[in-house]
């Protein structure tokens, strides 16, 4: 069984003689004999220190007094370095204390070599950033069957031993003797201690730390090489010093998360604390890098190099963190008519903003009909604007996906219709007004245009002495009404055009007779339907009163339109003497066309528009609705798409009252806000649809100054 002390005193040896030897000094055989005249010793501080020691000592050593003042001298300069603590007993060393010796040894790897004075904690730490997958939780037992000693030369060397993972912790030793064999050959590494003694079980702990040590100097080396690439316009050439004034942090994060740090020209050395603060907390919230060191350590220079080293090498494998990447997606907009619509063959475009959003990587994806992905065109317009294109390849819906930092923006994914080129022959009319008439009286036409590509519709009717205007709304996607009233009896043309190519059947014959139908004695005696200016809100039922005692039999009948398209039943109650009660129950924001019909024809008034609104199904979502700083444009987004019928009105008001908010339109029915805080202090910011607050108003937020210099 191998003695710990008899492997740490191997081990310390080595590490000395590793030393002396290249200050071409007397090489230690022996930790008793050799150190009595404290000349190694003395010769090692001297080395370890790169001067000159400040002191005269003896040497040679041949007599026990000048022994004890080579000692005396040694441990009051170590005394003053904190390398050692007062009360060591020289005579005990000197008498051949083989405790003491190694323990004096050890306080002197940990000051030059290691560089902290807690060790085992730095190094630990150290270790498990620089080898992470190694999962390593000790200087013992850990390093027993060679994989993470290989994982560390890996790290060292990228490519020599690649599959260290998959080794066998069977073949120990060899595992180990080939680890060392490429650290001594590659990278000048000795091995301090035999393969056979970092196998045992009961391998020393001391000894495997000052080994793992010697791989320091060559990762620092990696490590500064790796800052360089990332900030080849700064000058950094150590890894303490360099750091001291914060500026260097602060680049480094903005070149890892571009957008993070805010006016990164203005950061300057005379600020190093708050520098140092908000680079600190950025590298945290963006990156995820924990705050491993402390600021007064790091201006002071307190800090080792192995400490920074220990919290830099986390940017190294640091990514976006995904808390912060979901917030940062929330600033984001995006506007435009492709989000919405688009014709095959051509460029749907739309614009995206992500200049509030700060770190994060814009991607784009489009799903065609047949769920195929249709590759869009970004275009980075800097200042964080960005034009998108896409052209759909057939029409039918696609689903645009916008993501910042692996998280969908508002309103994402977005729906968009793509439609083709126009075709009259796929409309589908429909409505008593394509065939018959009566003088005086609307009559009306349906058209389906929704499969029919893109195009516009028109109509116009010739007669015999009159030419009646035809009034033609859209009133669902797709979905066209025609409405005329004739003057005249007598036989009338009917021209109806999809982009100026005839429809099927067109032109219609009409017959506009004298005799008015039963419908037209209908009367509409009370009920809101009848309000035509107000704006009804949704859930609300809708009531019509209508009267049929003088148009003799027949059958009543109802249907409504809503606002997309869609058939919404209307509930006929009838009452005494042939009167009735309509209820249209509304659900959504928008209008509502409710047609009223007696055998068959409108009555008088039908078709009756309801318009409604919905507040609820408005929300607001951005950055200006979140604290801020005085000066930085606060932007926001109204969607209002479900929202129906009704006015938006947005109040910011702040320390000096209310003042002025700009808005336009975006696609989609979505309004763009934008405000400019100029004082610091709470702001209540109002969004109301028809006089109601949506969802979330009113907003309070908090603009503050913002900090001088990246004060914090």
């Amino acid at each position: 069984m191998h003695s710990s002390p008899r492997i740490q005193a191997h081990t310390f040896i080595r590490w000395m003689n590793n030393k002396l030897v290249k200050a071409h000094k007397p090489l230690v055989r022996s930790l008793v004999r050799d150190l009595q005249t404290a000349l190694p010793l003395l010769a090692l501080v001297e080395v370890c220190h790169g001067e000159t020691l400040p002191f005269e000592y003896h040497d040679p050593c041949e007599t026990e007094e000048k022994r004890a003042e080579n000692w005396a001298r040694l441990t009051e300069f170590l005394v003053a370095e904190k390398v050692i603590d007062e009360d060591i007993a020289n005579d005990d060393i000197m008498a051949g204390n083989v405790k003491l010796i190694l323990g004096l040894v050890w306080m002197l790897i940990q000051k030059y070599h290691i560089q902290s004075e807690d060790a085992k904690r730095a190094m630990l730490d150290w270790i498990q950033i620089v080898v992470p997958d190694a999962n390593v939780k000790n200087f013992t037992n850990d390093w027993n069957d060679g994989r993470v000693l290989s994982a560390l030369v890996e790290t060292c060397l990228p490519g020599a031993i690649p599959d260290w993972k998959e080794l066998d912790p069977m073949n120990a030793v060899e595992n180990i003797t080939a680890a060392m064999q490429l650290a001594e050959e590659e990278l000048s590494i000795p091995a301090l201690l035999a393969p056979d003694d970092m196998a045992n079980p009961d391998v020393d702990e001391l000894s495997i730390m000052t080994y793992v040590a010697c791989f320091n100097p060559q990762l620092l080396q990696n490590l500064l090489y790796w800052v360089q690439s990332k900030l080849p316009h700064r000058s950094i050439e150590n890894l303490n010093l360099d750091w001291s004034n914060g500026v260097n942090l602060a680049f480094l994060v903005e070149s890892l998360a571009p957008g993070t740090w805010e006016n990164l020209d203005l950061v300057s050395p005379d600020t190093a604390r708050s520098n140092l603060q908000t680079g600190l907390k950025l590298a945290y919230d963006a990156l995820g890098v924990f705050p491993r060191v402390k600021i007064e350590e790091v201006m002071s220079l307190e800090v080792s190099e192995l400490q920074m080293a220990t919290y830099l090498w986390q940017f190294r494998n640091s990514k976006v963190t995904s808390g912060y990447a979901e917030t940062t997606a929330q600033l984001c907009m995006a506007s435009g008519l492709g989000l919405t619509r688009g014709v095959v063959g051509e460029p749907a475009q739309f614009s995206v903003h992500t200049g509030n959003a700060g770190v994060g990587e814009l991607v784009v994806k489009i799903s065609s009909p047949t769920s195929s992905p249709i590759v869009p065109l970004v275009e980075d317009l800097g200042l964080g604007e960005h034009a998108v294109s896409y052209v759909p390849n057939q029409v039918g819906d696609y689903i645009v996906s916008v993501m910042w930092a692996g998280n969908h923006i508002p309103g994402s994914p977005f729906k968009s219709v793509a439609l083709g080129p126009p075709d009259a022959t796929k409309c589908v009319l429909s409505g008593e007004g394509l065939h018959v008439a009566r003088p005086g009286w609307p009559a009306e036409f349906l058209v389906n245009a929704q499969t029919a590509g893109v195009g516009h519709l028109s109509a116009n009717i010739q007669g015999a002495h009159t030419n009646p205007t035809v009034e033609v709304e859209e009133y669902a996607e797709g979905k066209f009404r025609g409405t005329y009233n004739a003057k005249e009896s007598g036989d009338h043309d009917l021209f109806v055009y999809w982009s100026n190519e005839p429809v099927p059947g067109s032109p219609f014959l009409i017959h506009v007779e004298d005799s008015l139908p039963p419908s037209s004695m209908i009367k509409t005696t009370g009920g809101r339907m009848l309000q035509t200016d107000t704006v009804h809100r949704a859930g609300d039922s809708i009531e019509l009163d209508v009267d049929t005692q003088d148009a003799g039999d027949g059958q009543l009948a109802a249907v409504a339109i809503g606002p997309k398209g869609d058939a919404v039943p209307v509930e006929i109650i009838a009452n005494r003497n042939r009167t009735f009660t309509l209820k249209l129950l509304t659900s959504k924001g928008g209008r509502y066309l409710v047609n009223v019909y007696f055998n068959g024809s409108h009555i008088p008034n039908s078709p009756f528009k309801v318009r409604v609104c919905n507040p609820e199904a408005i929300w607001a979502e951005g950055p200006g609705l979140m604290d801020s700083f005085v000066g930085e444009l606060g932007d926001f987004q109204v969607f209002t798409r479900d929202a129906g019928h009704g006015t938006l009105s947005v109040r910011v008001n702040g320390p000096k009252d209310k003042f002025r908010v700009d808005m336009w339109k975006g696609a989609d029915r979505t309004v763009n806000c934008r405000y400019n805080p100029e004082v610091a202090g709470k702001y209540t910011i109002n969004i109301k649809w028809e006089d109601e607050h949506v969802k979330g108003s009113p907003f309070s937020i908090l603009v503050r100054k913002r900090p001088e210099n990246g004060d914090s």
